[in-house]
């Protein structure tokens, strides 16, 4: 499967990674929108990874592939998680080393627009890890790995919804994702004022920290729905192929 893969669309991954490190060599100096460019180039990805079950003539071939339907998830999983992560990962590498090595070379050269000079010699960055240890967000407080961990979450449900929709997957899963946001926060929101009630909600220790109990709510949120997001795209892949 990995190799059918990768001989179908050799040339295009090629490119792809190619803009990739070409984008990340503009931005390198902006962590924020660095990882809002893996999160959002990710779950297009993730989208777009099953769309040819939904076709009759590419589905009928992709069925016939002589593999399990659990294998073929695999390499799903892999590909949409692990391998494009590590692929933006290194595309950022590389985007980071060639933008601070043209910089230095203009720099020398003393290029000028309007005989202004835009380019300063600076030294090598890596900004996308450094952040507030390895946080791409500035102000957000958590780490590379809860990075990591949220970008799992967004590839799991895009990928799910890449076998649930025929066509236009991205938004579809995208305005179904928002909507079932919506429902749990107006029950949270009535759970909450059925729970405080008319006499307010009394605080015995000011000190608790709720933000950080929040915090370990949806992580451990989803360390639960990352799977099983897996485990429910599976069954629709079956579920598709009879």
């Amino acid at each position: 499967m990995f190799q059918r893969y990768f001989t179908e669309r050799f040339h295009t991954e090629l490119i792809y990674w190619g803009i990739m490190a070409i984008v990340f060599m503009f931005i390198r100096n902006n962590p924020p929108l660095m990882a809002g460019l893996i999160i959002i180039a990710g779950v297009f990805y993730a989208a777009r990874f099953f769309r040819e079950i939904h076709s009759r003539s590419n589905g009928v071939a992709y069925f016939m592939i002589p593999a399990t339907q659990l294998e073929k998830m695999i390499v799903g999983v892999v590909m949409t998680s692990f391998y494009y992560f590590a692929m933006m990962i290194i595309a950022y590498v590389i985007g980071n080393l060639l933008g601070m090595l043209i910089n230095n070379m203009l720099a020398s050269m003393n290029f000028s627009v309007i005989g202004i000079n835009i380019f300063h010699h600076s030294s090598l960055q890596w900004k996308l890890f450094m952040t507030d240890n390895l946080n791409p967000f500035s102000s957000a407080g958590q780490s590379f790995y809860y990075f990591f961990l949220f970008f799992l979450s967004g590839q799991s449900i895009y990928l799910l919804g890449s076998t649930y929709f025929k066509n236009n997957q991205f938004l579809k899963t995208f305005l179904a994702l928002n909507i079932i946001q919506l429902c749990l926060s107006m029950l949270f929101a009535m759970e909450v004022l059925l729970f405080i009630g008319k006499g307010g909600l009394i605080i015995e220790n000011p000190s608790y920290d709720f933000g950080m109990m929040i915090g370990r709510i949806l992580r451990y949120t989803m360390y639960f729905l990352i799977p099983f997001f897996w485990v429910v795209s599976y069954f629709r892949l079956t579920e598709k192929q009879i």
